[in-house]
């Protein structure tokens, strides 16, 4: 059951939408209006972003590896 609940989970996130909120903070990022802690909490957000993306992006690595080999 905690497998089912984790790959609902995986499934829930949308590396698309991460990817796109990414470019939007980088565009943010590169206004010289935006306040420092405004920058902050966009660098915040991105980072969090970059690194669910990466964890889900591993994921799929691996299950392509597993239908590889099958």
């Amino acid at each position: 059951m905690a497998e089912k609940k984790n790959e609902k989970k995986e499934d829930a996130f949308d590396v698309e939408k991460a990817l796109e909120r990414l470019e939007e903070i980088n565009s943010e990022l590169g206004k010289s209006g935006t306040s420092l802690k405004t920058s902050l909490e966009l660098y915040k957000e991105g980072v969090q972003l970059a690194e669910q993306c990466k964890i889900h992006l591993e994921g799929v690595e691996k299950e392509i590896k597993i239908l590889s080999e099958e």
